[in-house]
């Protein structure tokens, strides 16, 4: 393999948790190719060197697939990176009906790993059992298929307790719920009956192929239960080969946006070895590839609990050389075949995400005490994000 590796990011989705990776990559020594939306954040950024748009409002799944091959054959990427949890879904079904023997379902299983195991990695409760199995400590957590099995695991677990979907990212579809009150109205509000017009538009939207249809992107929607643990947000970010960890950075998530359940906004990096040991036994019973982060919660005593995995970028997956420990270079080296680089992760490194701080907070000190993450090197993103956030360009 080259020197200098080609990583595919595809993204179904237009995420800004993954705009920043490119250039991460490219500065690790890496070519960059991008399969997306035209009007999607990795669009925007100039640090790619084949830009690849997926067809105009396509988004049907045997279309999609058939791009990705082309792609492939074109390009012949050595490595592929699915930029959101959509891609991740998509690409293991996709993988599961593509021939064994072709190049894009050779890059799959070569970029991924496991593809199978995704299944477990994506579902909120698999995760947590399969935690608990491998005696990594975890929140008792259960699905509920009824409104009295939800109520019987509070009543066992105890109030607050947390609701929340199998699938979701970004803290979507999860919800704290202090009293029975709050679980009973929780669940009625997830088992509504949508009106007929939005169930009109879905089921037009997914014959016009405008959107993918549900054997395209099978995420189990079940709902799941789950004991709260009071402490704070951390996390654990790593790359991976065959489900040996490559490198790995664990921090704490100082401020979120818009809430607490959402995702950061500032970043203190601290070094936590049983964040880091629980992620890596994680990845590697499922034997997953590239890039993975894991979400726990500190308790007060600063036990580390293990609540999900995101198998795929998080917004903080560019930050590993300003952290010491990177990730990108880390699996450019394992692509290049070359050493793995000597690096040692920082203690005391604050990072203010851009937007996410400057919309949580305007004036906070952390946009001048902390290291404030502007992407000032890529004025296409930047103008991007600051006109779809409505937020003024940072000066100087």
């Amino acid at each position: 393999m080259s020197a200098s590796p080609k990583i595919l990011i595809a993204g179904l989705e237009s995420w800004v948790g993954v705009a920043r990776l490119p250039h991460a990559l490219q500065d690790a020594g890496c070519e960059v190719g991008i399969a997306s939306s035209e009007d999607s954040y990795l669009a925007a950024t100039r640090f790619h060197d084949r830009f690849f748009p997926w067809r105009s409002h396509c988004r049907r799944g045997g279309a999609l697939l058939r791009q990705l091959a082309t792609i492939t054959h074109e390009w012949c990427p050595d490595f592929l990176v699915p930029a959101d949890d959509p891609t991740v879904a998509f690409l293991a079904r996709g993988f599961e009906r593509l021939n064994a023997q072709s190049r894009l379902a050779s890059l799959l299983k070569f970029s991924l790993g496991n593809p199978e195991a995704l299944w477990e990695a994506t579902n909120k409760h698999g995760t947590v059992e399969r935690a608990r199995r491998c005696g990594i400590r975890a929140p008792l957590s259960r699905v509920v298929a009824s409104k009295a099995e939800m109520l019987v695991f509070a009543r066992e677990a105890g109030f607050p307790f947390v609701l929340k979907q199998s699938f979701g990212w970004g803290g979507n579809n999860m919800v704290i719920c202090r009293n029975e009150a709050e679980a009973v109205g929780v669940w009625k509000y997830w088992h509504r009956k949508p009106a007929w017009k939005r169930r009109f538009n879905a089921w037009r939207n997914c014959v016009c192929g405008r959107e993918l249809s549900p054997r395209w992107l099978p995420a189990d929607r079940g709902i799941v239960a789950s004991q709260f643990i009071l402490g704070k947000p951390a996390m654990c970010v790593l790359t991976a080969f065959k489900g040996r960890t490559l490198a790995a950075m664990t921090c704490l998530k100082e401020k979120t946006y818009p809430d607490d359940k959402s995702p950061s906004s500032v970043v203190r990096f601290v070094r936590c070895p049983e964040m880091r040991l629980a992620a890596e036994k994680l990845t590697d019973v499922w034997g997953l590839s590239g890039f993975l982060g894991f979400d726990f919660i500190l308790d007060p005593r600063g036990d580390a609990w293990l609540i999900e995995c995101n198998p795929r970028p998080t917004p903080i997956a560019h930050l590993g050389e300003r952290a010491g420990e990177d990730i990108c270079l880390a699996l450019r080296h394992q692509l290049a075949g070359l050493p793995p680089p000597s690096m040692q992760q920082k203690e005391t490194l604050v990072v203010a995400l851009f937007p996410q701080e400057m919309l949580r907070d305007p004036a906070s000190p952390y946009l001048t005490a902390a290291i404030h993450d502007v992407p000032r090197a890529d004025p296409g993103l930047l103008r991007l994000l600051s006109a779809r956030y409505k937020i003024q360009l940072p000066i100087g």
